[in-house]
């Protein structure tokens, strides 16, 4: 059985408006479970801050009250009594504070009194404030402060006033709020209770389970939120909140979603099947035209359709195509003949071009190895012109290095031709200074000689005095003979100055030499070194000219190249062309048997 698009759409429709009202009902269920969840949690945590509120109320009055309790000088005597105080004055003084516990206690903490009978277990704590709490043997347990008792600015004691926590405070927490039940307890001992869902047995039966604070619990069949507060010294107060109101307005809300959702889903869907019944009157026209069209090859016939919505427009342009149709057919069936006509001719020049092409491809195979030898010759060129390139720079570096050295050369020999120089000035002044001493030593020759005559005269002197010269004559000997030697050493003197000077002339003679040698020496290292210069730089011409020539055989390489690959490419694309020619005179058969098939396909159909 097959549906309509009305009830498919309808069918659908529904589905979807049913899935989104239980996705929808899900998350609502899921928010208010979570939202009831975190409410509980937090008005138990408000509960329990005003359990602490409430305590430290508590507190607070009792301080009140023993401060003004220890006003009393009565109490510090009672205190300092050797036989201990009198019961009857705690009594009197609890009935005036309204408190339930007035007790009496020693310094060191013994209890020296109290309104109560039996011990007071957690005093001592209270005493010193380290704690709340008493814990009697029988009874409630109690809240307590201690004020310290003094007599003269002495202490004496202190003063403990406490109250029961009982019925009364749970009474105060669970005021103002229905839902909160509690209870007191030490251990398994029951203090107070304010609970009425559950028994208080089944209550402490679950708190003592190890719940978490703000966790649920079954009781029963009561599910329950509870909580645990310390209230000091063993006592713990159970505080329990029952969710079964929040769960059933939850359930009721979510039943009343779905129940919304269904209808809105039911509603819906009967829109929506008389709005498709509408929509489809004009597509099941269009749906019998196309079927005639189909079947029938008819394209003769007209539709009608008076609705003037999309479908309308739709059902006008379903029209306008089987008109256009009915005209391309029209024209279709003379253009096929002639298409028949054109491949036949395309089949011909698809043969003349293929012969053509074939040649063309032969002839650039052909310069496609000639660009190969070419590629070649070219390679070779550029690998000898970097070689002659390499060798240039060889040469160039060769005849920087003897232009350095020549440069070197220059500097030496001017540096000996600067020593010659002075060494011949020195020799010059040595000759001058030789010349002078020469001077020198005709001089003392001279004395020489003069003495002697004055030696001599001196003798003949003395020869004449007789025995009274004879002293002087020995003298004038002396003289002669020191005049003598004078002589004879300038002689040699002068015979020495003589060879000096004559090697000081040849030592003159010889720098001048060597100095004219090194000027010419220096003259051809000059020459020698711009020789080299002008060498280096036809080396550098000819590297930078044979670099020049390596650059454009390499270019011409690059060139070679790109001229080999773009014959490569030319020889592929002639290839191609060769088979696509083919190709085109195997489409141009197959074109003639399509154009044939057109005609054959365009008269099954009715114009």
């Amino acid at each position: 059985m097959t549906l309509s698009l009305a009830a498919r759409l309808t069918a659908a429709l529904t589905a979807v408006v049913i899935a989104l009202t239980l996705g929808t009902v899900s998350l609502m269920g899921l928010s208010l479970r979570s939202r009831v969840e975190a409410e509980m949690v937090s008005a138990l945590g408000r509960d329990a801050t005003r359990w602490q509120a409430l305590k430290d109320q508590e507190v607070r009055v009792l301080t009140e009250l023993a401060r003004v309790a220890v006003t009393n000088p009565a109490l510090a005597s009672e205190a300092q009594r050797a036989g201990g105080p009198q019961a009857a004055l705690l009594s009197e003084q609890r009935a005036v504070l309204g408190v339930d516990l007035l007790a009496l206690v020693r310094p060191d903490g013994t209890l020296l009194a109290s309104t109560r009978e039996g011990s007071l277990p957690g005093l001592e704590k209270v005493v010193r404030r380290q704690g709340q709490v008493l814990l009697p043997a029988t009874g409630a347990p109690l809240f307590a402060v201690a004020w310290p008792l003094q007599s003269n600015g002495t202490p004496v004691g202190y003063l403990v006033v406490g109250a029961e926590l009982g019925a009364d405070d749970l009474g105060r927490l669970g005021a103002g709020s229905e839902q909160l039940e509690s209870l007191l307890h030490v251990g398994s001992r029951l203090v107070a209770q304010s609970v009425r869902t559950v028994t208080a047995p089944a209550l402490l039966s679950a708190a003592a389970s190890g719940v978490a604070n703000g966790g649920a619990v079954e009781v029963g069949d009561v599910a329950l939120h509870l909580s645990r507060v310390d209230v000091g010294d063993g006592v713990e107060l159970v505080l329990v909140r029952g969710a079964a109101a929040e769960w059933a307005r939850m359930r009721s809300t979510l039943v009343g979603v779905f129940g919304i959702g269904l209808l809105v889903a039911l509603l819906a869907g009967a829109g929506v099947f008389l709005l498709v019944r509408r929509m489809m009157a004009p597509l099941n026209a269009l749906t019998a035209a196309a079927a005639r069209v189909v079947a029938e090859g008819d394209f003769s016939g007209t539709l009608e359709v008076h609705s003037k919505d999309e479908i309308g427009q739709l059902a006008t342009s379903f029209g306008d195509m089987m008109a256009r149709l009915r005209a391309v057919l029209v024209a279709l069936k003379g253009s096929a003949q002639e298409l028949e006509a054109t491949a036949l001719e395309l089949a011909t020049s698809a043969s003349d071009q293929n012969l053509a092409v074939t040649r063309q491809a032969a002839a650039l195979h052909q310069t496609q190895i000639a660009a190969r030898q070419l590629q070649e010759s070219s390679r070779a060129a550029a690998h000898r012109a970097t070689g002659v390139l390499r060798e240039a720079e060889k040469a160039g570096a060769v005849g920087q290095a003897g232009e350095s050295a020549v440069a070197g050369s220059v500097g030496g020999l001017t540096h000996i031709r600067s020593q010659v120089e002075r060494i011949s000035n020195t020799v010059s002044e040595l000759r001058q200074r030789t010349r002078q001493v020469g001077d020198i030593t005709g001089t003392v020759k001279d004395l020489a000689d003069q003495s002697n005559v004055l030696a001599l005269n001196a003798a003949i002197e003395a020869a004449r005095s007789g025995e009274s010269g004879r002293a002087f004559a020995v003298v004038a000997r002396q003289m002669r003979s020191l005049a003598d030697q004078s002589a004879t050493a300038t002689s040699r003197v002068q015979s020495i100055l003589g060879d000096i000077g004559r090697a000081i002339s040849e030592a003159v003679k010889t720098s001048e030499g060597g100095s004219r040698e090194v000027e010419g020496g220096l003259d051809q290292a000059r020459a020698a070194g711009e020789s080299l210069r002008a060498l280096a730089t036809v080396i550098q011409n000819n590297s930078e000219s044979v670099k020049s020539i390596a650059d454009m055989v390499s270019q011409q390489d690059a060139g070679i190249a790109e001229l080999f690959a773009a014959l490569s490419d030319l020889t592929r694309l002639a290839d191609e062309t060769v088979e696509r020619v083919a190709t085109s005179a195997v489409a141009a058969a197959r074109l003639t048997t399509a154009s044939h098939d057109v005609s054959t396909i365009v008269s099954q159909y009715r114009l």
